[in-house]
């Protein structure tokens, strides 16, 4: 059993949960969550969704949920009879808030009543709390034990050791009985960081050298002490940018006693930092770009980019952003004390940096026009390119609510992935947070991002609603405030194809390519052109017709396939015209190819 005394600063933030991350992947935790018994209701309601939260985000990966124990401070500041009522009525709201962890209870504590019957009670909730964890507690083999056993008596005093170095130990040793080959003390180490134990960073240059973390969290409140230090701190140094970006050279200089290329795998593995060099240009609201060589005596131009160390407004006005819009999204939080916890809006940003900005973004040439630059502040970031390409995501209204503005010159860029970035991150860090999304009337997304304040007037509809209206030819979809909504209005030609895959739709409204539909299936089962016919309900006489047209044509099967096709096309509705509904022909046992209908399945729909 561990004990980490959290600092209270929000500038340590993200290192806690990156800390907390990093040692609960397999074996749940117990929280012990303080709270001031004498402040408001209404901020302690505040304080213990905060802590839900962050607790829900830090422990998605365990498969146990974690142990909360609520503990009450500063009772001597209110009156007997006012407590008890408050003690009640803090416990029925930790309980309702704490649903997704077991919630063990709140105890009020007098740390001069070393004696009393509340503290015995402590004492005895943390007791089951730990019997529970200790029970919970992964399982591994015979080896990882061995080795873990022997990484602990090893160096207790280091905090990182290369493969090289744990291997001549283990030769060295006579007693012996672990491998001591790289290539078979690679999956043992992995086995053991992967189940939180230790964290092992591969070096893919020389596996030889690769590092093991034997106290991740020793190190991280070592670094994380200097690098996120408020100012008033005598820890602090002045390292970072505005936009919060820090040389790699200050990073050596700042740590001299550790290897920097490890401390800079480290700390991109817990997603606190991205590295990036000058070929990205990253600059603050008033367009100043930041020079990667500072402090750079050789000329280096790698710098670290931590969206935590950001510190810069938004800017006051959204013109210069040649945002249009030809679409808008929105995320809100469905309860009001509810919230975008930090930590996700920072790992959204990195994962954004690295989808438009980093080396993957040079072999994808759907993103490459963004030409590698972007803006940031503090509670979002925008991409923009000279070919006018505008991606801007920014969160609002006291992290309640997050939008996304995307404005694209032409169809070539209807798979920006942006939106699915931004789910995919939302239900890894906050999986507690109920919340609803909507499209919003672009043209009123410049209002939002000017304001940063919900608007009664804005116009946007709930996701679930709108794709019902279009699929179902509901005439007069209506928004929030009842106003009916053309879609047409909503959007210009190049972005309906986009605006359909946001809401989940796009195959179904926009319907099957007919290259598609050749290259996936007629190329493949041009023999059963008219089975595939006589199922999509094409008549009999129709077909007869195709068969004769084609008969002396070199690849008959396919051009008829290609007119099937097209008399699809033109007899089916546009809630029958889908791949949907090919799909499911294709796996009805008349055609019997049901492999192809779920590669389909996958790619499509």
């Amino acid at each position: 059993m561990v004990l980490y005394d959290l600092a209270g600063q929000p500038e340590y933030y993200t290192s806690h949960c990156a800390c907390i991350e990093a040692i609960s992947l397999s074996s749940p935790a117990i929280f012990l969550s303080m709270v001031d018994v004498s402040l408001s209701q209404n901020e302690i309601t505040k304080q213990l969704y905060y802590w839900s939260t962050m607790i829900s985000s830090v422990c998605s990966e365990c498969p146990h949920p974690s142990e909360v124990i609520v503990v009450g401070t500063h009772a001597d500041k209110v009156n007997k009879k006012g407590l008890r009522s408050r003690t009640n009525a803090i416990e029925d709201l930790a309980k309702a808030i704490f649903k997704k962890q077991h919630f063990r209870g709140f105890i009020v504590l007098d740390a001069t009543a070393r004696f009393s019957d509340n503290m015995k009670k402590f004492i005895d909730v943390l007791s089951e709390s730990n019997d529970t964890v200790v029970q919970q507690c992964p399982v591994i083999s015979t080896d990882c034990n061995i080795l873990y056993a022997f990484l602990q008596q090893m160096v207790p005093s280091e905090q990182v050791v290369t493969i090289s170095q744990l291997l001549s130990k283990l030769q060295a040793d006579e007693t012996n009985v672990l491998p001591t080959e790289t290539s078979k003390m690679i999956p043992l180490l992995t086995i053991l960081s992967d189940k939180g134990l230790i964290l092992f960073i591969f070096n893919k240059h020389s596996p030889d050298e690769s590092w093991i973390v034997l106290q991740k969290s020793v190190l991280l409140e070592k670094v994380a002490g200097v690098l996120f230090a408020p100012e008033s701190f005598p820890e602090y140094r002045a390292l970072a940018s505005n936009i919060g970006l820090v040389p790699i050279t200050l990073i050596t200089e700042c740590f001299p006693d550790l290897d920097t290329h490890m401390l800079v795998e480290f700390l991109s593995q817990l997603k606190l930092c991205h590295l990036v060099d000058s070929t990205l240009k990253i600059v603050d609201t008033s367009q100043t770009l930041f020079d990667l060589t500072r402090g750079s005596e050789n000329g280096s131009c790698y710098s670290l980019f931590f969206p935590s160390l950001i510190n810069v407004d938004k800017p006051d006005s959204f013109d210069a952003y040649n945002t249009k819009g030809s679409f808008g999204w929105l995320m809100r939080t469905k309860e009001e004390h509810q919230f975008f916890h930090n930590r996700f809006l920072h790992v959204l940003m990195l994962t954004l940096m690295n989808g438009c900005g980093g080396t993957e973004t040079l072999c994808n040439p759907q993103l490459k026009s963004l030409n590698r630059q972007c803006i940031v502040w503090s509670t979002g970031i925008c991409w923009n390119s000279n070919e006018g390409v505008t991606i801007l995501v920014d969160v609002v209204e006291q992290f309640r609510y997050l939008y996304v503005a995307v404005s694209l010159p032409g169809p070539q860029y209807q798979e920006l992935t942006v939106l699915q970035d931004v789910r995919k991150t939302f239900n890894q860090f906050c999986p507690s947070v109920d919340v609803e999304e909507f499209v919003i009337d672009p043209r009123q997304v410049r209002n939002l991002f000017n304001k940063g304040v919900m608007s009664s007037s804005l116009s946007c509809v709930e996701i679930s609603t709108l794709k019902n209206a279009i699929l179902n030819k509901i005439s007069g979809a209506r928004d929030l405030n009842g106003k009916s909504v053309v879609l047409a209005e909503w959007t210009n030609a190049d972005a309906d194809a986009c605006l359909a895959k946001l809401i989940g739709i796009e195959n179904d409204v926009i319907g099957p390519k007919l290259e598609d539909l050749m290259n996936e299936i007629g190329a493949v089962i041009h023999s059963k052109w008219r089975d595939v016919g006589v199922q999509l309900g094409i008549a009999p006489g129709v077909l007869d017709g195709i068969q004769r047209q084609n008969a002396e044509k070199p690849r008959s099967c396919q051009a008829s396939f290609e007119q099937v096709f097209n008399e699809w096309k033109l007899q089916g509705s546009e809630t029958t015209y889908t791949w949907t509904h090919i799909i499911g022909i294709l796996r009805r046992p008349a055609i019997g190819e049901n492999d192809l209908a779920e590669t389909l399945a996958t790619k499509f729909k």
